[in-house]
Parts: C-alpha cells; sequence; structure tokens
C-alpha cells in the first residue's frame, strides 16, 4: 500500500488556523505532504519554514492552484482555509478526481448552505471519493462515556455545550455549530432530523456572549439544545459539554497538550480527536479501492443545511 499524497491549502498557524497541527497528524497517520497552496510569495515562504519546523517537512509552495494540480501527483486535498474558499476548492478537487479533508464548515457565506453542501457531497459520492469534515467532537464521546458512565445508553433529552469560538456575529455560528451538530448527529442518530423553536439571546452584552436554545427532533424524539458562545482568541480553550445535565469541562495542558474531561472532582483523559479523526481519514482513502462512507456524507451536507437555517434565524433576530 502506497502513502497517500495529500496537497494542503492554508497550511499555516496564521490567527486560530490548525495547519501545521493537521499535515503532523497527517504525516502520522502515515501520508506524504508533498505541496501546498499559499496566497502570496511572502506566505508561502512563512508557511514552508513553518511546515520544517513544525512537521520537519520540505514541501513546494504553489500560489495557482491550477499549477499545483497539474504539477502534483496528489490524491486528496486537506482544505483548512478561510470558511468562504472551501466551496471553490472543494469544486476543484471534484473536477480533479481528489478525495478531500475540509475545515467546518463545510461551506459558508452563500444564502442556501444546505443546497451548495448538498450538490458537492452529491459530487464526491457519484465519484466514489471520500469527503472528511472535521468535526472532531464526536470523537471524544469514548471518553464522555467512562467519566460519566451510563449517559449513551438512551436518547439525550437535553444537550448542551459552552464553546470559545475565536470569530464573532454570524461567523461564531460557522465556528462554533458544527461541533455541537455532529455530536447530536452521533447521540440522537436518523435521517431528516430538523430544528425547530430557534431562540437568541445575549447573557454578556460585553462580552458578546450569545445563547442559541433550540429542539433537534429525529422522529417523534425531540433533544432540548443550548449552545453559548463566548468569543475569544486566547488559546488553549477550555470548552464544556453535557448530556441531560451531566457537565464535562475539557481542559488541555498548556505544557503538554494533554486533553481530559473533569467533573466534580472526577477527571478522565481524553484521546487527541484531531488524530483519531485523520487517521480515519488516511485510513479510508489508502483502501483500494477508497472507502467513501455514503452515511457520512449524507450526514455532512445535512448538518450544513440545519446550520444555514441557524444562521438564517440569526440574521433575521438581528435586523
Amino acid at each position: 500500500m502506497t502513502s497517500p499524497r495529500v496537497g494542503v491549502i492554508g497550511a499555516r498557524r496564521a490567527r486560530s488556523g490548525l495547519g501545521p497541527f493537521v499535515v503532523r497528524e497527517l504525516l502520522g497517520a502515515g501520508s506524504e505532504i508533498p505541496c501546498f497552496l499559499s496566497t502570496s510569495g511572502r506566505s508561502r515562504d512563512e508557511t514552508a519554514h513553518e511546515l520544517e519546523r513544525e512537521a520537519g517537512i520540505r514541501a513546494r509552495g504553489y500560489l495557482d492552484l491550477k499549477a499545483m494540480l497539474k504539477d502534483e501527483q496528489l490524491d486528496a486535498l486537506a482544505i483548512l482555509s478561510p470558511h468562504a474558499t472551501h466551496a471553490e476548492y472543494l469544486d476543484a478537487a471534484l473536477e480533479a478526481g481528489l478525495h478531500v479533508l475540509c475545515e467546518k464548515p463545510l461551506v459558508w457565506g452563500v444564502e442556501d448552505l444546505g443546497a451548495l453542501a448538498a450538490r458537492l457531497t452529491a459530487g464526491f459520492v457519484d465519484q466514489g471519493l471520500v469527503l472528511f469534515e472535521n468535526c472532531q467532537w464526536p470523537y471524544t464521546l469514548a471518553a464522555l462515556e467512562r467519566l460519566h458512565p451510563g449517559v449513551l445508553d438512551q436518547l439525550p433529552l437535553q444537550f448542551q455545550m459552552a464553546l470559545w469560538p475565536s470569530r464573532r456575529g454570524v461567523d461564531m455560528l460557522g465556528d462554533s455549530l458544527p461541533h455541537p451538530l455532529s455530536v447530536l448527529q452521533r447521540i440522537a442518530p436518523g435521517e431528516n432530523s430538523i430544528i425547530e423553536d430557534v431562540r437568541f439571546s445575549t447573557t454578556d452584552p460585553d462580552a458578546r456572549v450569545t445563547v442559541v436554545r433550540f429542539y433537534y427532533g429525529v422522529g417523534d424524539h425531540r433533544v432540548e439544545t443550548e449552545v453559548e458562545m463566548r468569543p475569544s482568541i486566547s488559546h488553549p480553550r477550555n470548552v464544556r459539554i453535557a448530556i441531560n445535565g451531566r457537565w464535562a469541562t475539557r481542559l488541555v495542558s498548556a505544557r503538554d497538550y494533554a486533553i481530559s474531561f473533569h467533573s466534580d472532582g472526577r477527571s478522565v483523559p481524553v484521546d487527541d480527536p484531531l488524530p483519531l479523526l485523520l487517521g480515519d481519514f488516511v485510513k479510508a482513502i489508502s483502501q483500494s479501492p477508497p472507502q467513501p462512507d455514503l452515511d457520512q456524507a449524507r450526514r455532512i451536507a445535512h448538518r450544513s443545511k440545519l446550520l444555514g437555517e441557524i444562521v438564517a434565524d440569526f440574521q433575521r433576530a438581528s435586523e
């Protein structure tokens, strides 16, 4: 089995980007990173130095995607660029027949997120290509079960998350909501889930803390959901999550970046979800033939649809 060759778009750490971390974990999962795309000569040089320092590789930098796809024999793209650029690069990947790992949200900046996501995911399915969205929180549920045994044994009635997005305003929703939506899809599975009774409130105007509440429905079941978003650029961010009122606070050690869940004086280690997700991606594209997950593609498209509905409600509430 040969190592899959992955080109990276958005490989820098600039602001809160995950570029070097994703590159390092893709390498650790057995892929090769021969090249990356930059927006300027200066950014290309800085990215090359950063990848050599952080990941120990010398990758070729390009300023033009068409040139990169023509010159490099790639199997996949890792799209880690700003949200509004994702659709353009996803289309380019489809045209080139490449698998994709895409940062969340899958698409952004258009009126109908659901329709755009549905078109794109259908394209990957039709071509037998693997598509992953970088939603890591479902990979932490095993640790939550260890902290609160039995919490996943039945469909939840309540779900809460407290998040620290790096963006404000409507972009804060794209930063934050794929996380709880991806967890809800896992703990309350089923097709054609719906969002009902979306409400927004501000709990701390000075800190611009926004809370969104809604019901997540699957069939006859409803999950009362609350997501608190507190914009911050500090690192690491200590996210909180709760199922049926059983809370866990995620702490990240500043010394070695070890992750753990804490609740009422108890704690459990959390396997870093990023290498778990990227390991699954590399495994899927390394198979002969590659193994796209059709259910996952449907979940990604539907998650974008639900996100779009909440965004529309937020924009109406802000008018």
